[in-house]
């Protein structure tokens, strides 16, 4: 059962009742998975997620979302459309609990390396020259 104490703090407790704001069921809590509601599988056996900022409250242990239900069914994303979704946007991996690995990111970056190592002088670009000319008069 949900409480206040719960939803504050980002937590969801598995198999509560999420309804919509008009009280029609959505579904059920299957855990929580970055900024969404993972829900417990639907008829087809699939898994759909709704975005956090979505829930406006606790209503007598159901998360109440801020939306009617018919509405937050067009909000759900399936796992296909979450698949496409980290595929376009590395980056967005974190916002599904899934770690980014940090590096850098864009053909630039994977073609180039690092800046300051030998990979990022690829691409027939040359050393800035060192030594030699002193331009600092003291």
């Amino acid at each position: 059962m949900a409480n206040a104490a719960d939803l504050a703090h980002g937590e969801i407790p598995d198999h509560t009742p999420i309804i919509g704001s008009d009280g029609r069921p959505v579904g059920a809590a299957d855990g929580i998975e970055g900024e969404y509601i993972k829900l417990m599988r639907g008829e087809d056996g699939q898994h759909r997620w709704l975005p956090r900022k979505l829930v406006a409250g606790l209503e007598g242990g159901q998360v109440r979302l801020s939306l009617p239900a018919a509405q937050a069914q067009d909000a759900m994303v399936e796992e296909a459309e979450l698949a496409r979704r980290l595929a376009l946007d590395p980056d967005a991996g974190a916002a599904f609990g899934r770690p980014d690995d940090s590096g850098p990111h864009g053909s630039r970056a994977q073609a180039h390396g690092p800046k300051g190592s030998p990979e990022h002088l690829k691409g027939g670009q040359r050393p800035a020259a060192t030594g030699g000319i002193n331009t600092h008069r003291g």
